[in-house]
Formats: structure tokens, sequence, C-alpha cells
């Protein structure tokens, strides 16, 4: 297992507090992360404008975007506890990567056909099977190496912030197909990072029957009956159902509000615009991942106070089209978005045995984020198609605010502090 021996202490300028002093192990997390949420970026951003130029309905485009989510939660769990069992990160992740690329290929091919929504399903579900345990596996390795999650996490936000914009611009220039290879072409880098990491190992003096099935049974069992853990899972789930649709369709009401902007000889289209929201919300949301150790809250108050501020472009999205003002809110989705991510995954490493990490955040993964993010891609497409884009986004910022409430039943007193970020 890899170990990180000496923490890495902040150093000077900007740069250097994302990174520290260069260390070798952290950095091919960091670089895993970013390859990661850059290469996936062009998915979630125009998937459905995609999907839309196919000539899929709203309703269609919601079972995609459920299945691009529910196939995984189906098989998060199983991803954790095999990891966890035989201590095969890095395989998991190579094979992760080597076959959700694959099977993105059917979105090009399908597009050739009449009626492409039956192919592209399948290749969707095939796709969100093996691009789930990446991330809630590189965050177990992370975390049970010692390092400060938030330091690593912000690579991915800056990569998904810089992807959105650079892929808008392909786009543009190449077609939205373009979105399919840049996706192939990071899992091929991706690949090559992950074999060069070490895989987990049981710690030294435990003994073969630490890791059997009855062990690690006992230890999920804790896990799902804990309070806090079903309370995180709970309020994570409601956040996801209410910005995962509403960051799905984000691109669909760029166009159908007709948002562009202009500024001097310069103007965006559409697509432009959402370009540039997805990067200054994923900025901001990379410098909230470095710096939230700072405020000292506890993992109770960064659910409560990011979920709340998650909730707010929402709002805004229902009630105007604005540019100026759509871009000004992006930094309530991005830092809050940072601010419940660490209060959730940092929480749920503290009440998870040492042995089961991949398990637990696969199942946090799993159970909150992924089923709450594919209901709430059926649920948005359906309010699309029956009320309108604006009115849905305010539907979905209710049960998102819904999630903050239920997130001061938290009991537990973990805090985020100072000292963890220099790890």
């Amino acid at each position: 297992m890899d170990n990180p021996g000496e923490k890495s202490q902040a150093g000077t300028g900007v740069l250097a507090r994302f990174g520290g002093e260069f260390d070798g192990r952290k950095a091919r997390f960091q670089l895993l992360f970013f390859v990661q949420f850059a290469a996936g970026s062009g998915i979630i951003v125009f998937r459905n404008v995609y999907l839309d130029g196919m000539g899929m309905s709203g309703a269609e485009m919601g079972v995609i975007g459920f299945l691009m989510l529910a196939t995984g939660v189906a098989v998060q769990p199983l991803w954790g506890l095999v990891t966890d069992y035989w201590h095969i990160e890095r395989a998991i992740l190579v094979v992760g990567a080597l076959v959700s690329a694959v099977a993105l290929l059917t979105y090009p091919f399908g597009a050739s056909l009449t009626d492409p929504f039956t192919i592209i399903a399948v290749g969707t579900a095939v796709f969100s099977a093996f691009r789930a345990p990446i991330v809630p596996i590189a965050t177990g390795m992370v975390l049970s190496r010692g390092y400060d999650f938030g330091h690593i996490r912000s690579f991915g936000s800056l990569a998904f912030g810089i992807g959105s914009l650079g892929v808008g611009l392909v786009v543009a220039a190449a077609g939205l197909v373009s979105i399919v290879y840049i996706y192939i072409g990071g899992m091929v880098v991706l690949m090559a990072v992950a074999w060069s990491l070490s895989d987990g190992s049981a710690a030294p003096g435990d003994a073969d029957d630490d890791t059997d099935d009855p062990s690690i049974a006992r230890a999920v069992k804790a896990l799902v009956t804990n309070w806090n853990f079903m309370v995180v899972v709970t309020a994570m789930f409601l956040f996801r159902l209410s910005f995962m649709g509403g960051e799905a369709f984000l691109s669909v009401y760029m166009r159908a509000v007709h948002a562009s902007l202009v500024v001097g000889p310069w103007s965006l289209s559409p697509d432009g615009l959402t370009g540039l929201v997805w990067a200054l919300n994923t900025g901001l949301e990379a410098g909230a991942f470095v710096y939230a150790a700072r405020l000292g809250l506890s993992y109770k108050w960064l659910l409560v106070f990011g979920g709340t501020m998650v909730g707010i472009p929402n709002v805004v999205y229902g009630v105007t089209t604005d540019p100026l003002l759509i871009l000004a809110v992006q930094a309530f989705g991005g830092i809050g978005f940072a601010l419940l991510s660490l209060g959730a995954v940092n929480l749920v490493h503290a009440v998870a045995a040492e042995r089961i990490q991949s398990s637990a955040q696969t199942f946090l993964s799993g159970l909150s984020l992924g089923l709450g993010g594919a209901i709430g891609q059926v649920i948005a497409g359906h309010l699309l198609d029956t009320v309108g884009v604006q009115e849905m986004y305010l539907v979905i910022a209710v049960v998102g605010f819904l999630g903050a409430a239920v997130g001061l039943l938290v009991t537990h007193r973990g805090r985020l502090n100072a000292s963890e970020a220099a790890a």
C-alpha cells in the first residue's frame, strides 16, 4: 500500500496551495482525478444536446440519464466489496476505464440509425456499470493513504471546468460527436496512471481471517445501520436528485431561453455560455475544496451550508434568463458542491471500518449520488416535457433545500481542520 510518508507542507503561491511540495504518489492521484473529470465533462454537459440532435424526446433523454446513473447504482456495492476483499484497486480502475470507453462508441453508431434509443440505452448501461467504480474507489484509496481529499479532488474540479469550456469550443468546431472521442482519449491516459499505482494490502500483522467474508459482512452491517451514515446517504440522495436533474438539462435550458452574452467585440452562443458557466462553477469549486478546511466546519454544517448553496442557482434559473445573474450564482453552486462533498465523503470515512473503505465510498456513491441522480434525471425530464424548463428548476430547487434540512440530523462531531489540508 502506498504510504505518503512525510506530509507535504504548503508551499508559496497559488499553485503551491493546490499541491504543496511535490509528492510523486500524490501527483498520480491528482492526475487521475484530473483526467477522469476532464474526459467526462463533455458527456455530462453536452450529452442531452447530442441526444436532442438525434431526435430524442425529453422523456427519452431522462431515461438515458437514468441508465447513466442507475446501472452504476446497481453494481457499485459489488465493485466495492470485490475491491476490498481482493485488494485489486488498480485492476478495477483499468477495467472500468477500458470498458466504459468502448461502450460509449454506441453513441456515434446510434446517431446513424433511424431509431437510436435502444442501442444507446444499452451502451449507456454498460458505460455506467464500468465507469461507476472509478471515482469512489479512487476516493477510498486517497483517504486510506492519509492524503487530504480536498486537495486531490480539487484537480477534478479544475479539470471539469477546463474541460467544459474546452469541449464547448471543440463541439462548436468539430461537432457533438467529439465528446465521445475526448472521453476515449482520456481513458487511455487514466489506464496508464491507474496501473502505476499500487494496490491496497492488509496492514502488517493482520490475520488472514481479518478480511474474510464474515468480517467484511459485519463491518458492512455496522456501517449501513449507523445513524450518521443513514442521514448522510438520505441528504446526499436529495441533493443529488436536485442538482443532477438541473445539471443534466443546463445546456437544454441555455438553448431554450436563447441565453447568450456579448461583451464588446466578443459574443458567446448558448453552447459557449454553457461552457463558461461550467468553467466558472468548477473553478470556484476547486478553490473551495482546497480552502474549506480553514473554515473549521463540522461535517454536519458542511452538508447544511453546502446543500443550501447548491439550491440557489436552480432558483435563479427558474425566475430569470439574465446571463449575468446566471454567471453570478455559479459561486453558490461551485462552493456549495465542494462543501457538501467534503462533508459527506469525510463523514462516511470516519464512521466506516478501515477494511471496507472502498465499499463505504461505493455505497455512498451508489445509494445516494447514483440513485438520487438517476431519479433526478427522470423527474427533470418529465417536468421538462410537462411544465417547461424554468418551472422544472423551481421544483427541483425545493428538493435540494429539503436535503439541507435532513443534514441537520447529523450527530457526529467530526470536522475538517487546517492541519488536514497539508496532507
